[in-house]
């Protein structure tokens, strides 16, 4: 199937399951509407034959209030079907269009299968699919798996002559380690390509101050908030200026990789933004190094002289917050430690914060008893000290860091 047609019928069906969900619940609320009525018709009719059988001389002001309150909540109710009504044939226009792919692709379970094995095609063509793309933006964390993504993203839009239409977007939180907005810049910068930071007033901090509650893995609003919503109005800033008289596709590329928890594993290759996605622009997030481990990413760092940040060579494992809430007790000990070597003043400034609003930095543990052990470490053990490559040659072994080194100072 050639990629335009694939991505029409990606859209079709996106369409179609819409205008059938639109349908059940318009025909939902026709039936309550209807039940209702009924309700109200019966209270009417009760009241005003309870009148007549008194031969229409019970003026006591219950059995009249009564009944003028049964006629406001009949006509209320009447009004109501009447929108419910207007409502089931606006969604029965609506549907209508759409019925050859309804009636192919006959309940959702079945759409949401159609869906996922086309975009599992145009996943094995990345080429023919920035090729088909209108904007292409890259979701960086300026992280080893980010940079990883984007090298690999801008290999396929060269290879399609459309490097013109890649974007980066670094959404900064306020709560990453120095230096990680310059290296996301610098890493764009390499190739050439237009770099964007966005960041929420107050960053992550500020969330929970007025929250008064940290984040958690049931509720991680600092993805949703701090990286999720703020790249939706720049999609919709470069896609008003592409100036299309027809629906854009966007092509969101992300560094998520399977092998880093069972969550990610179950996401695809290519999937459909179905949040991102309006009459005017098709988004789909496509996680390009999902199948890659992570000696393999960092392969690809040392081969292709990929700049890394420094955190990496420290022993911590991803370049997130300097307090992740969804790290363990000896990864934010260790951060603790890297910040005490730093001299960093986060880990007070963490500590003042959970104290001031009562709530414990993870449910299982407090910062005050995480800064305590990264003391006791750092009185037992020194502090920690690192050289620029040793994640390399943790990962990769003592020659391929001595060779990527030797490579960044030519």
């Amino acid at each position: 199937m050639k990629t335009y047609n694939a991505l029409r019928t990606i859209e079709l069906i996106r369409c179609a399951s819409k205008a059938a969900g639109a349908h059940r619940a318009a025909q939902q609320a026709f039936r309550q509407a209807h039940d209702e009525h009924s309700t109200t018709q019966t209270q009417l009719t009760h009241w005003r034959d309870h009148i007549n059988a008194t031969g229409g001389n019970d003026r006591a002001p219950p059995t009249h209030s009564a009944l003028l309150a049964a006629e406001h909540e009949h006509q209320e109710a009447e009004h109501k079907v009447r929108k419910a009504e207007a409502r089931l044939q606006r969604t029965s226009a609506m549907l209508r269009p759409h019925r050859p792919v309804l009636n192919r692709y006959s309940n959702e379970r079945r759409r949401r299968r159609a869906t996922t094995l086309l975009l599992d095609r145009l996943a094995d063509h990345p080429v023919d699919l920035i090729r088909a793309a209108d904007l292409v933006t890259i979701l960086t964390s300026a992280g080893k798996d980010s940079i990883v993504a984007m090298h690999r993203t801008v290999a396929a839009a060269e290879a399609a002559g459309c490097l013109h239409k890649v974007r980066v977007v670094h959404c900064d939180t306020g709560a990453e380690w120095p230096g990680v907005r310059e290296l996301a810049r610098r890493q764009a910068e390499r190739y050439g390509i237009p770099f964007l930071v966005v960041a929420d007033e107050g960053g992550l901090l500020g969330m929970v101050e007025n929250r008064r509650l940290w984040p958690d893995a049931q509720r991680r609003l600092c993805t949703s908030k701090l990286k999720r919503d703020p790249t939706g109005p720049a999609i919709t800033k470069w896609v008003a200026e592409l100036g299309l008289a027809r629906q854009a596709v966007v092509l969101n590329v992300m560094g998520v990789r399977g092998a880093e928890s069972p969550s990610r594993a179950l996401k695809t290759r290519l999937a459909l933004d179905t949040r991102k996605t309006s009459a005017n622009r098709l988004v789909l997030t496509w996680n390009c190094i999902h199948e890659l481990s992570e000696q393999e990413v960092w392969r690809e760092i040392a081969s292709n002289g990929l700049e890394y940040h420094p955190i990496y060579d420290t022993g911590l494992p991803r370049l997130s917050c300097v307090y992740c809430v969804l790290a363990g007790t000896d990864w934010l000990i260790l951060a603790t430690r890297v910040c005490f070597a730093l001299e960093l003043p986060l880990p007070e400034i963490y500590a003042a914060l959970e104290r001031r609003i009562g709530h414990s930095f993870k449910q299982d543990v407090s910062l005050n008893a995480i800064i305590a052990a990264a003391r006791m470490l750092d009185a037992l053990d020194g502090t920690v000290t690192w050289r620029r490559g040793d994640a390399l040659r943790r990962h990769l072994g003592p020659a391929a860091a001595e060779q990527y080194l030797a490579a960044l100072t030519h």
